[in-house]
């Protein structure tokens, strides 16, 4: 009879899964429905520039008709979805082509091969990276023989120094991206795993050894967990800074100004996802770890995140002006991580967004500490929040406008991060006359 339960019990785990994986494919199929016809219109739109037609609507049509083809004959398998991944390499091989040989339009392939982590396959990156290897091998040795119009590099050629490089950086994106969709998948299973089997037994309390034992594993769990924001932490940032320090090798060995152009896109798109990333990193260390309580001087705690940030200002005509009043006659006690996180998000932000035609920006940080709690403000003379806008900026991803930088969970951090310190934040703004946050966080010195 156990044995009977303990298979059921299994088959349940395989069941939820499969569900969830099936909702995942689901999902995901629909979103890249936008995206393919998102580039095929791109392709359209860069025939009435360039007169390639014929390649805008043949190869794009075609690369369409193969990847929903596939997906209507082969209903039961998951090979539509390498044909995706080939056809968004493809796509980066036509933009290339229809704008004459302009090579930033590699990116193209890059943001295929990200959106592809959501179906959470690491062999999807597979197809679109020997697709951008061979047209990059192939196209470039055929333009470095004399054939013309081959409209590869706007260059005389692609020497082999610079196909290395690109090859390089291409594989450390598609590796990165790959990594990141195993990760998803196998965390994902473990913690629908986890979900079900703490489900079945709060069901049957009678099974206290089983209790413990599951307790046991969850534990074990959290552990794996741990070492997976580990992982993400070295995994993935520190590739980004060997593509970082190969990007700066290359800069010091070449003057072409197309080549420091390229260089310069790249480096500016790879801070991007690393900060991306250090976002992740900091949602996940705040939702699993415990509260830290130690001595915080605001004094040094500011003067250091000002500090770190003063990088954001270095190429803005006018300098932003971080005033500080703080009143700490009595002793504050909390999470400093915590707290560093809050305040260099909002501080942060205020520095993003200042009003341009301002003479006089200013940031204002006022912290008034009591024996329950630490009153914080920060104002600053920016560009403002609508107030259609203020009842969801603190939403995950969310952001106000296309324009908007950064990830989207600046603000969405805080938000938690505040709710696990027990703390409460309130935001007034107004357009063009800029933004006033209040935070109230308890005093832990007790």
């Amino acid at each position: 009879m156990q044995k009977e339960q303990l298979m059921t019990d299994y088959g349940g785990r395989i069941v939820h899964v499969d569900a969830f994986i099936s909702q995942i494919k689901e999902r995901s199929d629909k979103l890249m429905n936008y995206f393919l016809v998102a580039y095929f219109l791109v392709g359209l739109l860069l025939a009435f520039f360039y007169d390639t037609w014929f390649i805008a609507i043949g190869v794009g049509g075609l690369s369409l008709l193969a990847y929903y083809t596939t997906k209507l004959l082969v209903t039961d398998s998951n090979l539509y979805q390498y044909v995706l991944s080939t056809v968004f390499g493809i796509f980066m091989a036509q933009y290339i082509y229809q704008m004459h040989g302009l090579f930033e339009m590699h990116f193209i392939a890059f943001v295929g091969s990200t959106i592809l982590v959501t179906y959470q396959n690491w062999k999807l990156q597979v197809p679109i990276a020997l697709v951008v290897i061979v047209h990059h091998a192939l196209f470039g040795y055929l333009q470095y023989i004399g054939y013309d119009k081959i409209y590869f590099t706007q260059l005389d050629y692609m020497t082999l120094q610079t196909f290395i490089i690109h090859g390089i950086l291409a594989t450390i994106i598609f590796f990165i991206c790959g990594l990141w969709a195993y990760h998803f998948k196998k965390y994902s299973e473990s913690h629908i795993e986890q979900t079900f089997e703490m489900g079945r037994l709060q069901e049957d309390k009678l099974q206290k050894e089983e209790l413990e034992r599951t307790n046991t594993e969850l534990i074990k769990s959290n552990k794996e967990l741990d070492r997976f924001v580990y992982s993400v932490s070295h995994d993935l940032r520190a590739p980004l800074s060997s593509m970082l320090g190969v990007i700066g090798i290359s800069e010091t060995v070449t003057d072409d100004p197309f080549m420091i152009k390229n260089m310069s896109m790249l480096k500016l798109s790879i801070t991007k996802l690393d900060g991306f990333i250090k976002d992740i990193l900091d949602y996940s260390r705040n939702s699993r770890t415990e509260i830290g309580k130690e001595e915080i001087h605001f004094n040094d705690l500011l003067h250091d995140i000002t500090n770190n940030l003063k990088h954001m200002c270095a190429n803005e005509k006018k300098q932003i002006d971080i005033r500080t009043s703080i009143k700490n006659g009595i002793p504050f006690h909390s999470d400093k991580s915590r707290i560093t996180i809050i305040l260099s998000n909002l501080i942060s932000n205020a520095m993003r967004y200042h009003h341009p035609d301002v003479a006089d920006p200013f940031i204002e940080i006022g912290v008034a500490v009591s024996e329950n709690a630490a009153a914080i403000v920060i104002k600053d003379n920016g560009i403002g929040i609508d107030k259609m806008h203020q009842e969801k900026i603190f939403e995950m991803f969310y952001r106000v406008s296309t324009k908007s930088v950064g990830s989207g969970l600046g603000l969405y951090i805080v938000k938690e991060t505040m709710e696990k310190l027990g703390g409460t934040i309130r935001l007034t703004s107004e357009p063009g006359k800029g933004t006033e946050f209040n935070l109230i966080i308890p005093n832990l010195v007790a």
